[in-house]
């Protein structure tokens, strides 16, 4: 590996707080005084972790035992054209600041390649690159050097504000942001109102899961390109992992007519505070007015438990202008959807609708 010599590239040994150190440090580097998402949290990577049987799909550098790179693989069956595809999500990934520019963020990326390969011939990765990022700009290097890496859609983020005091600290809000997400109403906390006896908002319970299967899989083969559910105990686990993952659902006269399930992670900043991203977003049945109260409901209950804002991806598998009507708001941050195709078969098109989980 020339000037990587005496770097292994293998299996992540499990280091779950060492690698939770490297990432935060490698974000403030590049992020200054910004608050960010603890995506490399303990938790959240044994939930990443429980997603694959087998240990290769988790790349870690290191130079005897120090851990110097990392990068996740999470094996899922996608939905496009009306064909099913086998692909992985490739996430996560980071480096020390000292290996910048050294080639070893690329030599893991390639490992995980020939590992990816080698353990079962997958169609395409999906990776999803922030702007300006260095990540973002190694793949366009490794476009450039001939891969068929293709771009698929550019997502922006939507955010809603459960806590303003707490979130204005915590980001360090000029005072303009905090008055402009005051005129939009994006700071109050919907009532419980619009909502009488026919409705409840459950937590996730195991006799809704044959429904959610049906319902979120609709979804996958409706949009350009989802995220498809052929084990149910899977997805289980997808929709609830303590501490990570939940799911809020939706019944309409005793009957399943909503489904939300989120991440809850921390975000690092002044302050650390919880947010909820979400993931998966079904309707069944419901009115326009009726899924705004539902989306309401959902935002009451996290303010409640003391979250303090929500953020969505504009993956538009649903009408997002529900959000909106929701009083959520447009956010300058954005991330772009690639894809690193495999299958010579497989010409993907700019893509409007996506059904994935933002990793």
């Amino acid at each position: 590996m020339g000037n990587l010599s005496g770097i292994s590239i293998e299996p992540f040994r499990g280091e779950l707080e060492e690698l939770q150190r490297l990432a935060q440090a490698a974000w403030k580097d590049e992020y200054g005084t910004a608050s960010f998402p603890d995506l490399y949290r303990p938790k959240f990577i044994r939930y990443l972790l429980q997603k694959s049987k087998d240990p290769r799909h988790f790349i870690a550098a290191y130079k005897e035992n120090e851990l110097l790179a990392f990068l996740a693989n999470i094996p899922r069956i996608m939905s496009y054209q009306q064909k099913k595809y086998r692909a992985i999500l490739s996430c996560l990934l980071v480096s020390r600041r000292e290996y910048l520019r050294k080639g070893l963020a690329q030599a893991v990326i390639e490992e995980a390649l020939r590992i990816n390969q080698e353990i079962t011939r997958y169609d395409f990765a999906l990776l999803y690159m922030e702007t300006g990022h260095r990540s973002s700009l190694l793949l366009e290097k490794l476009k450039r050097g001939g891969h068929n890496i293709q771009f698929l859609k550019r997502l922006t983020v939507l955010g809603r504000i459960l806590n303003l005091e707490r979130v204005v600290f915590s980001e360090g809000l000029k005072s303009i942001e905090r008055m402009a997400i005051k005129a939009w109403g994006a700071h109050r906390v919907p009532p419980a109102w619009g909502c009488d006896q026919k409705f409840q908002m459950e937590v996730l319970k195991p006799e809704d899961l044959e429904e959610i299967q049906i319902l979120l899989n609709h979804y996958a083969e409706t949009s350009d390109l989802g995220l498809f559910w052929n084990d149910q105990k899977e997805l289980e686990s997808e929709l609830y992992f303590p501490g990570v993952s939940e799911t809020s659902v939706l019944k309409k006269d005793r009957q399943l007519a909503a489904v939300f399930s989120y991440f809850i992670h921390d975000h690092i900043g002044k302050s650390i505070e919880r947010w909820a991203w979400l993931n998966h977003v079904a309707f069944k049945g419901l009115s326009p007015k009726e899924q705004k109260v539902a989306v309401n409901l959902l935002l009451h209950n996290l303010a409640n438990r003391g979250i303090v804002g929500v953020v969505e991806w504009t993956k538009g598998y649903y009408p997002l202008g529900l959000l909106y009507r929701a009083r959520f708001f447009p956010y300058p941050r954005s991330v772009n959807l690639y894809a690193w195709v495999f299958n010579p078969e497989i010409k993907f098109k700019h893509l409007r609708r996506i059904y994935e989980v933002q990793i």
